[in-house]
């Protein structure tokens, strides 16, 4: 296994944001499929969360003419949309490969 400069770091803080996104998705998708007239801050907040592709997402889905009426999809796309940043911070953030030999 490959250790890297920022690796515990950058995974705490990856699995930080991971985890709040994950959290903020599930609230919306109950408060969705339960409340009968939801007024859904928490999408919003994993709306903005998920900043910049959040926005992106949220643009393109009232943009498509054809969409899909299901709310719950879009949270899904959300969802989805912040855990590749969730990945995505992991890979920028961790720094260089430690060569195997130790060297420090």
């Amino acid at each position: 296994m490959r250790r890297y400069r920022n690796g515990r770091g950058a995974a705490a803080l990856a699995g930080v944001y991971a985890g709040l996104v994950v959290l903020l998705g599930a609230v919306s998708s109950v408060i969705l499929l339960t409340v009968p007239d939801p007024i859904l801050l928490s999408g919003v907040a994993l709306m903005i969360v998920t900043f910049p592709l959040g926005p992106l997402v949220w643009w393109g889905w009232d943009a498509v003419p054809s969409q899909p009426a299901d709310p719950v999809l879009l949270i899904v796309v959300l969802t989805a949309a912040g855990l590749l940043q969730a990945y995505l911070i992991w890979r920028f953030s961790r720094g260089p490969a430690i060569p195997e030999g130790g060297a420090g």
